[in-house]
């Protein structure tokens, strides 16, 4: 009798906490469907909603440079994410946006294989195809071969990560406005080498370059071997996914201090100290070249995370998309602009922030970079057909 009233109490108790699990995972995912599927309008047409100018027909514009001395950027027009085109990826291009006249041209790539200039890796062959993701724009260069040409000390260095099936760095000179080469109309950049990454699997997604000979930071954000269950359940955790390489061309690859982190995007720096995107940490870290590290938290679990990074005038400003699982709604193929919100947040070199913009039903989302240009914010996308820009004083 003791034993059928223990296996009944037993009994008893084990069915409590199987209901109250599946209650509670019920509860749960009731709460979280908002969170996992959220509903964002369509924003596929090009057309302003009176927040924004839109400037329209591009693909993707990912990513900004700054062209010294020149009203304008160099825009990386993204190839796409694999993990969001199931698995198909487009060829990009590199363009030059006017910012004072709205026009945008393509570059014209010659390939210059004989160069003497030292720029990256010796044997690094020019590329198949250009996938564009993260650039980095460097004033001057060391290079001093004349032969290239007489003009070499207005030329500026441009890296760019490509996506091919070993991901890698390409670099290519440009030269200032005032520079006319007679035996071509069209804008041009040289490519002039070239820096394989470090492994297979490597996946960069943005480049800083660090001194005047080509070296570069950039970050890793997670093994491209990796199926997006395991990214997933990466994101979900927080875990470390990525770091960022250090390289040079004397000591090659090396992992930069204290630089592990879920999910590193975007990558600037200002004087010695780096600055790393860490997208599903919801943080901005400052590291210096000692290897201290630290950390901005401004959005917290779940609420979305920063992009791209440009420092401008010892400022930085940050692009952050916010939502972090929104970001699967921009997954079909035929969708053309990403719809979610987003934020520009405006810091200072300590990471201290300046002013903070939020925007939500406007005709643009999915921000991944912003480059102030006197009272306007210039606006790109990692999922869309348009760049917009905001006048800061409306």
């Amino acid at each position: 009798m003791w034993q059928r009233t223990w296996q009944w109490f037993l009994f008893k108790k084990l069915l409590i906490i199987l209901v109250s699990a599946v209650l509670i995972i019920v509860f749960g995912l009731l709460l979280l469907d908002p969170i996992l599927n959220p509903e964002y309008k369509n924003k596929d047409e090009c057309k302003s909603n009176g927040t924004l100018e839109l400037l329209c027909g591009l693909q993707n514009p990912e990513d900004f440079a700054e062209i010294p001395g020149e009203n304008a950027v160099i825009v990386s027009q993204f190839s796409g994410l694999a993990e969001l085109n199931y698995g198909e990826i487009k060829s990009g291009t590199l363009s030059r946006l006017d910012l004072e006249t709205r026009e945008v041209e393509d570059y014209q790539i010659r390939f210059e294989l004989e160069n003497n200039l030292g720029i990256g890796e010796e044997g690094c062959e020019p590329y198949d195809s250009l996938y564009p993701h993260g650039i980095d724009i460097y004033r001057n260069i060391s290079a001093k071969d004349q032969s290239f040409s007489p003009f070499l000390k207005e030329a500026h260095l441009l890296a760019v990560v490509n996506h091919e099936l070993v991901d890698r760095i390409e670099f290519f000179l440009f030269f200032s406005d005032q520079v006319v080469f007679s035996d071509s109309n069209e804008r041009e950049l040289f490519w002039v080498g070239c820096v394989n990454g470090p492994k297979d699997s490597t996946y960069f997604n943005d480049v800083v370059i660090s001194d005047e000979n080509g070296s570069f930071y950039a970050t890793h954000q997670y093994d491209k071997d990796w199926g997006f269950s395991k990214l997933f359940i990466f994101n979900i955790f927080r875990w470390d996914t990525g770091y960022v390489y250090e390289w040079n061309k004397a000591l090659g690859y090396s992992i930069l201090t204290n630089s592990d982190g879920a999910w590193p995007n975007g990558i600037e720096m200002i004087d010695d100290t780096v600055y790393v995107s860490f997208r599903m940490n919801g943080s901005i870290s400052a590291i210096n070249n000692g290897g201290k590290r630290k950390d901005f938290k401004f959005r917290s679990y779940l609420d979305g995370g920063s992009d791209n990074i440009i420092a401008k005038d010892k400022e930085l400003w940050i692009a952050v998309q916010d939502t972090n699982f929104g970001g699967l709604t921009c997954m079909e193929p035929d969708q053309i602009q990403c719809a979610t919100p987003f934020s520009v947040i405006r810091a200072d070199a300590e990471l201290n922030v300046i002013e903070e913009l939020n925007f939500g039903d406007v005709a643009f989302g999915g921000l991944s970079v912003v480059y102030p240009h006197n009272n306007e914010l210039f606006l790109g996308s990692y999922k869309s057909d348009r760049i917009a820009i905001y006048k800061i004083n409306d």
